[in-house]
């Protein structure tokens, strides 16, 4: 029955996903790349995205852009204290915040229409003229410390890190842009200072812009408000592609009820025409994987699969299970099963229908629009975000198929849990 429900949804709005792609442009601010999407909506966001990532600092730095440009958004201006932000923030219910991951960082606003004025007041004074208020970044980086810790306390958290650490040995995806405890809880304010300044550079940033508004409105805005960005030469960092071949397997020991596996692979780069087949390919693997593993043979309760949107991107097999060496094999099976069989022309179109509906349900907020936008302008271009609905259609059931043949190679295996389960096992051959 949901399958059917999907397919009336998705047939009966095809306008809906027509019309989400037609008004988004771009045009240049005083040197600043911007990208506006205009709507009707009453909630605008606006997205400052500064480029690199973990590449912007050195391992044993892990975490100061993160909390340097949380801290840009939460800890004062020159003209509003962070009480003053707060108070200000909790009376016209504006968001600020800001943070970064592997391959951008972000400062953001969002609020709805009608506060737009005191929103942006708020969120360009700290872009220009951040406080760092000391008492207010001590607080911060005690809240850092504690999430990180909570966030890492989960088995299925610390798997992901650990899978991508053991893939990405020695490269900068290694490193976590949310750091260690020691170094958080060790960073001054004049630390933080003189980081965000080198950020903020024409060159490595612009600017997503989604809501009720006018191309001049947003033009004038962010003329006046940051036009005086300095500009200096950036050169985004190559990044290297390991190729995942072979079949290995990393352990770490852990007292749990229930052992988790990961398994991680290459997947086809963002502009790649593979991308979206690909993705189509491993969401298909994940329903038979939870039909094999939890079904049919009751080894896991919460198989899945997942393809990850970066510079250098990556997809992961993911299971938790008591019963590890029958679950890599039963893993195994259901990749070779999909390499060699394939998929076919009723399985894509139900497929195509959830893509286009669960993208409509989830990504029509204005903040997951500007998201998506910003993802896709640091990827390749944010056109790409605009024709997903576009892309989805055009896939076939050969790309699918030779997406998943040719990227899926060799596996990296990473284990959490009772390691006396493996000792002296190796992987089934791939």
């Amino acid at each position: 029955m949901k399958k059917i429900v999907i397919v009336l949804v998705a047939s009966c709005f095809p306008f809906l996903f027509a019309n989400a792609q037609s008004e988004t442009q771009s045009f240049d601010v005083g040197g600043i790349k911007v990208i506006f999407k205009p709507t009707t909506k009453n909630v605008i966001n606006v997205r400052l995205y500064f480029r690199g990532g973990v590449t912007n600092y050195p391992a044993d730095k892990a975490g100061i852009e993160n909390i340097a440009l949380a801290a840009t958004m939460r800890c004062g201006s020159g003209k509003y204290s962070a009480k003053a932000v707060r108070d200000t923030s909790d009376n016209y219910g504006i968001l600020l915040s800001g943070g970064s991951s592997l391959d951008y960082g972000y400062l953001q606003v969002n609020c709805i229409s009608k506060y737009f004025n005191q929103a942006w007041d708020l969120f360009s004074e700290a872009v220009m003229d951040p406080a760092f208020d000391a008492k207010e970044f001590d607080l911060l980086k005690n809240e850092t410390i504690a999430f990180n810790k909570e966030y890492q306390a989960n088995p299925v958290n610390h798997l992901q890190e650990l899978q991508r650490q053991n893939a990405f040995k020695n490269t900068p995806y290694a490193v976590n842009p949310a750091g260690t405890a020691d170094y958080i809880a060790g960073l001054t304010t004049n630390d933080v200072s003189n980081y965000y300044k080198g950020l903020l550079n024409k060159n490595r940033v612009f600017i997503v812009v989604v809501g009720n508004l006018t191309k001049q409105d947003v033009y004038e805005k962010i003329l006046s408000a940051f036009g005086n960005i300095p500009s200096a030469p950036y050169t985004s960092a190559e990044l290297r592609i390991p190729e995942l071949k072979g079949n290995t397997l990393t352990s770490e020991s852990s007292d749990l009820t229930t052992n988790f596996l990961g398994a991680t692979m290459n997947a086809p780069e963002y502009t790649s025409i593979y991308s979206v087949p690909f993705r189509m390919g491993m969401m298909g693997i994940g329903g038979n994987l939870v039909r094999y593993l939890r079904s049919d043979r009751s080894l896991s309760y919460a198989p899945s699969s997942n393809m990850f949107a970066l510079r250098v991107p990556y997809a992961e097999l993911n299971t938790g299970t008591t019963n590890p060496k029958e679950a890599m094999f039963g893993m195994v099976k259901v990749l070779k099963d999909v390499q060699t069989n394939g998929f076919n022309e009723q399985w894509l179109q139900h497929l195509k229908n959830l893509f286009l509906t669960s993208s409509y349900i989830n990504d029509q907020s204005a903040s997951a629009i500007a998201a998506n936008l910003g993802l896709a302008e640091i990827l390749g271009g944010w056109q790409y975000a605009e024709d997903f609905p576009k892309l989805v259609q055009m896939v076939t059931v050969y790309q699918v198929n030779m997406a998943l043949s040719t990227y899926i190679s060799g596996l990296k295996w990473t284990y959490l849990g009772n390691t006396d389960a493996i000792d002296g096992f190796k992987p089934p051959a791939y």
